[in-house]
């Protein structure tokens, strides 16, 4: 019994032997031009779509998980999570931050409230506009024809109401 303990015990250790950090610059620049590549593709929206990059449908927390997991690949970090929702990776997995990057998270949500409900991958800011690329399904005229079906590169105002935060994922290292 007691060899079988001190197993379980080390077996645990080593897998939380890890240091936790912000994401390099790097990985951060490797993760958006893997979310440029899946806006290339024409890759559609997907509820609970985590795909890989040549697939049919990707939901927004699933562009940003398949984006990071392809970052990561070749290097001495990973994720925290082998998948994760929108407010998981909000309150679980990135460190707030007022001064973006390119590749940095976006955490946004309605107007007028204070949930998160949706995260997209930061591109820059420029003429008080955010840009951003993430993947969403949007029929803004309810007329059964969507604008806006899967990876898009987009903008909202500096001020957006929609816009809630904005992160650095956190990963292992």
């Amino acid at each position: 019994f007691l060899l079988l303990t001190i197993l379980f015990v080390s077996c645990n250790d080593r897998e939380n032997n890890f240091t936790e950090i912000d994401c390099p610059d790097e990985i951060c620049e490797r993760a958006f031009r893997f979310a440029e590549l899946y806006k290339k593709n024409g890759i559609q929206y997907e509820l609970g779509g985590q795909s890989p990059l040549r697939s049919a449908g990707i939901d927004c927390s699933g562009l940003v998980v398949m984006c990071y997991k392809y970052a990561l690949v070749d290097t001495k970090y990973r994720l925290l999570f082998g998948d994760a929702s929108v407010n998981a990776i909000y309150t679980n997995y990135s460190t707030l931050t007022k001064s973006p990057r390119r590749g940095d998270l976006i955490f946004m949500g309605k107007a007028g409230t204070p949930s998160v409900t949706h995260i997209a991958i930061f591109d820059k800011t420029e003429n008080e506009k955010v840009y951003f690329i993430d993947s969403t399904q949007k029929d803004d005229n309810n007329d059964g024809v969507y604008e806006i079906n899967g990876v898009t590169a987009r903008n909202y105002e500096k001020n957006d109401g929609r816009i809630k935060a904005y992160g650095k994922m956190r990963l292992a290292y």
